[in-house]
């Protein structure tokens, strides 16, 4: 090289080299810079640009550009592509474009294997000195980054895959799974968006179970249900096969329909079928690559990995839903054999874990955390099983003694769940449900956030069902009564958070479970949402024909001493003689800390 150049072009190609060597480090964009600034130096013109083929999706792209329009290298890119299909050798040439002007084509390796093309600018003619050994340097340098870029793409999938092993091991909620699942697909193969289909045995339709990104086009999309064979996905799950698209658009199996629902454009997509001992029980896609490097049949086998490793967590994650059910169904059973113990209470603990959801959902609750509430909801009332029946039933006023134990429910039911490890972390919904926000509940007498806010919600709940349901001394309040109560005692009895969250859930959804009363805008439970057996609830009599009477809720916490609880619901209080009407009494106000007993919401005009 340095009999042919003279002194001034070698120190320019040994000073390229030295900056490639030592300064650039691993960053392959400074590298090209290097390059690009050499390659003006030796020929004074402006312009250059490198063109790589990438075997995987037997496509060429461009690397590098520099001056050059893009347009203008397409040509080159499909001239490298069809040599490389066609084992064609390339060779050194100047190429004149249709405006006229002309470039240096100069393969990257081997003539007969070029892995890429050097585009320089040149004239009529122009043999640029150096040019030979700055094709040299270049296919040197850009070979080796280019395999450092290699190896560094296969430790970031490595690494991936190792992460979706990790996540894999970390949770057995099937949502939750499956969305970091797609997280880290979305991540290694370099798209847009990835989503899962899984397949519906009894139906034989796909459907989609998780979409990354906009959770309102996910709830459109989750809408669509695909027959086998039907889209790209459905052709995938029916044939078992993986299938690369580069481009949507040309291929007649691709489903328009979740683009059409979404919004959302899809370009290209891989495919795979996830596989359970041979059977077919999902599709995995991925969405729209990024960058200049299509889909390719490496691709495929990462996807596959992947989706290989979803689909056991997805077997262990379904066992577990079904263990879930399982235990979720033995405790609604549990729930309505406490209900049914008395009659005026049927459906009641279904109600309570209804609304206690919708307050923690309003509340922005973790999925976790709501199945907490929900199993909570169920078994609030669960300590009734250790109170005697007499007592429940009792047509009459409890004495101190009996309200004592009835009062016990929520320890019962503690000592009851602490044994099944598996409800430990709801005990606190059930032993606290009675406490009050200003500390005059019970068991503990906790205060404010100092109650578990599983409690504090089922609080709410709880006197809310409580207040809206027929009982046989009154008829259920109506919601707008209730609702009165509520905001009267929010930050007393209740938290003030959790009685916002309540209104806005039932504003949002929990009206569908009332009806309006005639001629007023005001709304009731509905009477098949009550489930509970009375004489004739709406005839204004009670058991045996007692009158209905007025009585507040929920129980009062009757302070230690000889103060007597002036009311309980555990059984209704049946007027005598001797009693006197709650109606015409009135109710000491909440606030006062001398001794009497707490007044609780609602009282009666």
């Amino acid at each position: 090289m340095g009999e042919k150049l003279t002194r001034e072009k070698l120190e320019l190609l040994y000073r390229a080299q030295r900056q490639i060597l030592s300064s650039c480090g691993k960053d392959t964009n400074a590298m090209l810079e290097v390059l690009r600034t050499t390659a003006f130096e030796l020929s004074g013109k402006p312009g250059f640009a490198v063109i790589v083929y990438d075997p995987a999706s037997r496509s060429s792209r461009i690397r590098f550009n520099g001056e050059f329009a893009v347009a203008s290298l397409q040509p080159h890119c499909q001239s490298l592509t069809s040599s490389r299909l066609g084992n064609l050798p390339i060779s050194n040439e100047i190429v004149t474009m249709t405006d006229g002007e002309q470039r240096h084509f100069i393969p990257l390796g081997g003539s007969s294997t070029p892995f890429g093309l050097l585009i320089l600018p040149a004239a009529v003619g122009d043999e640029t000195e150096g040019l030979e050994e700055f094709r040299e340097i270049a296919t040197d340098a850009i070979s080796r980054f280019m395999e450092v870029e290699l190896v560094q793409l296969r430790m970031a999938e490595l690494t991936s895959l190792l992460e979706v092993g990790k996540a894999i091991s970390s949770t057995l909620d099937l949502n939750e799974l499956l969305r970091k699942t797609m997280r880290m697909a979305t991540q290694v193969m370099r798209c847009e968006t990835s989503t899962v289909y899984l397949v519906d045995k009894q139906t034989n339709e796909l459907y989609f179970h998780i979409i990354q990104g906009d959770a309102s086009v996910g709830a459109k999309l989750q809408e669509i249900r695909l027959p086998m064979g039907t889209g790209l996905a459905g052709w995938c799950a029916k044939e078992s096969k993986p299938v690369i698209v580069p481009d949507t658009s040309r291929d007649p199996r691709f489903f328009k329909g979740a683009d059409k629902k979404s919004g959302f454009v899809t370009r290209s997509m891989i495919c795979v079928p996830m596989r359970l001992k041979d059977e077919v029980i999902g599709v995995l896609q991925v969405l729209n690559r990024t960058g200049d490097i299509h889909f390719n049949d490496h691709d495929v086998d990462i996807l596959e990995a992947v989706g290989n490793q979803a689909v056991s967590a997805i077997d262990n994650a379904r066992l577990y839903e079904n263990i879930q059910k399982v235990y979720l169904a033995t405790i609604e059973v549990l729930a309505t054999a406490i209900d049914e113990k008395d009659p005026y209470t049927q459906g009641h603990s279904r109600r309570v874990t209804l609304y206690s959801v919708a307050i923690a959902e309003e509340m922005n609750f973790g999925r976790k955390q709501i199945e907490n509430i929900r199993y909570a909801g169920l078994l609030h009332d669960v300590g009734k099983i250790g109170i005697n029946d007499n007592i429940i039933h009792k047509p009459g006023r409890l004495t101190d003694e009996e309200y004592a134990i009835i009062k016990k429910h929520p320890e019962i039911g503690a000592r009851i769940l602490k044994p099944v490890e598996f409800l430990a972390d709801k005990i606190p919904g059930v032993l606290h449900h009675h406490e009050y926000f200003d500390g005059r509940g019970y068991p503990s007498h906790l205060v404010g956030e100092g109650i578990p806010l599983m409690g504090r919600i089922i609080c709410v709940a709880d006197a809310f069902d409580a207040m809206t349901t027929n009982r046989p001394y009154r008829k259920g309040l109506s919601v707008n009564v209730a609702v009165a109560e509520l905001k009267k005692f929010a930050g007393k009895q209740f938290d003030p958070i959790c009685v916002e969250a309540f209104l806005s859930a039932f504003e949002k959804k929990l009206f569908q479970y009332f009806e309006k009363l005639p001629d007023s805008e005001d709304l009731i439970l509905r009477a098949d949402e009550q489930a509970v057996k009375m004489n004739d609830p709406h005839s204004g009599s009670g058991i045996q024909g007692v009158p209905l009477e007025s009585q507040p809720y929920p129980p009062m916490l009757a302070f230690e001493g000889n103060s007597k609880p002036e009311s309980q619901p555990y059984p209704p209080i049946v007027p005598t003689a001797n009693m006197v009407n709650p109606a015409e009494k009135k109710l000491p106000p909440i606030g006062k800390n001398d001794g009497t007993p707490p007044s609780s919401g609602p009282s009666e005009k």
